[in-house]
């Protein structure tokens, strides 16, 4: 219930056990929430979640690319499945 009200009108994926803030843009690309641990992973995409996501539907054939100059994980949650290109939120780059 947290999730859905973060999300808003958003559209999450909700199928096989998932539910996550996340779409898919192309059948190539996917567009998601921030990744989160603890307390904040109530509302939003936890860690977990998400690594199992990529796990389960792509396996090892998937490149998290991480957008977010306000925030950063370890590149290394994803098993080196994961950059980091990094612009301001609500910024589109140029």
């Amino acid at each position: 219930l947290a999730r859905a009200l973060v999300s808003g009108y958003k559209y999450r994926f909700v199928e096989d056990g998932f539910d996550l803030d996340l779409t898919y843009i192309t059948p190539r690309v996917i567009a998601m929430g921030y990744p989160s641990k603890g307390l904040e992973s109530n509302y939003r995409n936890s860690v977990a979640d998400v690594y199992r996501f990529f796990q389960e539907r792509h396996g090892a054939h998937h490149l998290i690319v991480n957008l977010c100059s306000e925030r950063e994980y370890s590149l290394d949650t994803f098993h080196g499945n994961c950059v980091r290109y990094p612009f301001p939120d609500h910024t589109p780059p140029a």
